[in-house]
């Protein structure tokens, strides 16, 4: 009897390593737009002095090679497509057990999203992409409406048995050898797709309240960074901006004062940036990578003068 156990035992831990071994290997790794999550498990744990949150809006506005050069911070960008706040908290949960960061950067235009589940894409895209644990089944459960739809989040091998016309080589040895990317989750974007516009909000006050699935995890990311000790900071990207976007990062703006937590919102600061609408825009809500360069910069800059951060080069 005890032979059989063991028998068991053992079959059970090959069976889930090959399963977790296959299951990465047909999960989809996108087209190289903001898909560098997997290589966040790659990197040395405790390295990280800041990590960066949010939607492309972080990914495409932030380089973590920039921040270090000028402040001396190791980071991450974090983030993912449209990844809404209850998504960013289980991503900021799943970031601590790997790093124990100074700084959490949140890039806040998800606040403003009214929809309580986003798309199939939106959730394959964070959640196929994160290791299996506990944190993960409540990232599944939070993102995902209906029970009979978790199934294939819980497995994913399900959703993706079919990709194995599909898979190259590269998948097979890329998974096998661990290679990364080093891009440590920027995405530098080149080129102009459709014209972004400048809107003048300076003077705009009005607020509008925040979704209360948005308020909730606005809530329990606030209180998962006081819990550890970490500095969270709330920032909105350069984009074409609408009043009524504006009327909840107001409001954003309220929760941040309350909390005694910074709030640094560039649609607020094209001046000073000098973002030209023309030619430093990718899209409406996406900076080109040059563009990207120079937001870093100045949120460098914001570091070192608001924390007393020695620098870098």
């Amino acid at each position: 009897m005890k032979k059989i156990i063991i028998k068991v035992i053992i079959f059970t831990v090959l069976f889930s390593i090959s399963l977790f071994v296959v299951s990465k290997i047909f999960v989809r790794k996108g087209d190289g737009y903001g898909t560098d999550v997997l290589s966040f498990y790659n990197e040395k744990e405790n390295s990280m002095d800041l990590i960066f949150f949010g939607s492309s809006h972080s990914y495409s506005t932030f380089s973590p090679k920039v921040l270090e050069e000028k402040t001396g911070l190791k980071s991450y960008n974090f983030a993912t497509q449209q990844q809404p706040l209850w998504i960013t908290y289980h991503y900021m949960i799943e970031s601590l057990k790997y790093q124990k960061p100074k700084y959490f950067v949140l890039e806040i235009l998800m606040t403003s999203v009214n929809q309580s589940y986003m798309e199939e894409g939106v959730n394959r895209d964070a959640i196929d992409k994160m290791r299996f644990s506990f944190n993960k089944i409540q990232a599944i459960n939070s993102s995902v409406e209906n029970f009979s739809d978790r199934i294939s989040y819980y497995l994913n091998i399900i959703k993706y048995h079919s990709r194995w016309n599909e898979l190259s080589k590269k998948d097979i040895v890329d998974n096998l050898k661990n290679n990364i990317s080093d891009s440590k989750g920027f995405t530098y974007l080149k080129g102009n797709v459709e014209p972004a516009y400048k809107n003048d909000v300076t003077n705009f006050k009005e607020t509008k309240k925040i979704t209360k699935k948005n308020n909730l995890y606005l809530k329990k990311i606030i209180e998962l960074a006081k819990d550890n000790n970490i500095e969270l900071i709330l920032v909105k990207s350069p984009c074409t901006i609408t009043k009524e976007n504006q009327a909840y990062y107001n409001y954003v703006e309220e929760i941040a004062k309350e909390n005694n937590i910074k709030y640094l919102n560039y649609n607020l600061l094209y001046d000073i940036l000098e973002l030209d609408f023309e030619n430093d825009f990718y899209d409406s809500g996406h900076l080109k990578g040059e563009a990207a360069i120079k937001v870093t910069n100045h949120f460098a800059k914001y570091l070192i003068e608001k924390y007393d951060i020695q620098g870098g080069k």
